[in-house]
């Protein structure tokens, strides 16, 4: 990266410590935007590009002090309920920093290359340590390729640090092939085998992700397939055998299995939308390790 060149993106979270994306002990940055809608999302607040606010109501005491301070007379009390005018609302923020309960959250800030940069790099020593790094996450990281791009290259050439994407594929190869040079490792979900009942499910088909896995495996890329196991959905044999199949075709090997929870549905009540899958069969993940070691594969389920 040049010293001039200094891009900006919309990032919601940067968790330090995490040990669940990618080897050893690693920061993970969250990007706001993903193309997919996913029903069983656990970062809702992920998925629009611009930044939200998240209102958790079991928290609030309706004090009024966001309602005294907010400089847009964007906030009032009615009744038992606080309400937000999103025309008056310039996602200032004070409402947040004002808050004695944490009730109130701004999902997504404006963050340049630099300022991830210079938090991140605080923890060079356990990444050398664990052999961790940085990965960026999302939403899609993706989904904004110039700053991805810019950040890949200043943490992965600038600093020398691991680099780890997590993403969903869903991007013009063209797109993805100019990242890889900055990239160690792809965590690569793949949610459903089936064109349309993986467009059921998030609101877009996967020919283009299948694509791009395969183009990967073809290559030799160093890549771990994600696949979120959700209870009548794609934990079936027909899923979990094509699944098997595709990813021995194509030369991809290592598969970790991510059981369904609920720890994001408190967000969607946050944010004014609705949950709509609380699946309360448990996901037979050990059964469907046990389909995918029969094709050759490395798999591990994800205990959280």
């Amino acid at each position: 990266m040049k010293p001039t060149d200094n891009p900006s993106g919309i990032v919601f979270d940067i968790q330090h410590f995490s040990v669940h994306d990618g080897p050893g002990v690693r920061s993970t940055v969250f990007l706001k935007g993903c193309p997919l809608t996913c029903r069983w999302c656990s970062n809702p607040e992920s998925q629009r590009h611009q930044p939200e606010l998240l209102h958790f109501g079991k928290l609030c005491t309706q004090c009024g002090i966001c309602v005294e301070e907010c400089p847009n007379d964007a906030l009032a009390i009615a009744g038992d309920e606080l309400r937000r005018d999103e025309a008056a609302c310039k996602l200032c923020g004070l409402c947040v920093s004002v808050c004695p309960q944490d009730a109130r959250q701004l999902s997504g800030r404006r963050m340049t290359v630099e300022e991830v940069s210079t938090e991140v790099r605080q923890h060079w020593r356990i990444f050398m340590q664990s052999g961790g790094g940085v990965t960026l996450s999302g939403g899609e990281v993706l989904a904004q390729p110039a700053f991805a791009g810019a950040l890949l290259s200043a943490l992965h050439d600038d600093l020398g640090f691991h680099t780890c994407v997590d993403t969903t594929g869903f991007l013009p190869w063209e797109n993805f092939e100019r990242l890889l040079p900055a990239i160690d490792l792809i965590l690569l979900d793949l949610k459903h085998m089936d064109d349309s009942r993986h467009r059921e499910a998030t609101g877009i088909g996967n020919a283009r992700i299948l694509e791009n896995a395969r183009r990967l495996g073809e290559r030799g890329f160093p890549v771990f397939v994600r696949l979120p196991l959700i209870s009548d959905y794609n934990d079936t044999d027909e899923n979990l055998h094509a699944l098997g199949a595709f990813m021995k075709e194509v030369g991809l090997a290592t598969l970790e299995i991510l059981p369904y929870h609920e720890f994001g549905v408190s967000k969607y009540t946050a944010l004014g939308k609705t949950y709509t899958v609380h699946s309360r069969i448990e996901p037979k993940a050990d059964r469907a390790a046990s389909i995918l070691d029969d094709y050759g594969l490395s798999v591990t389920v994800a205990r959280r």
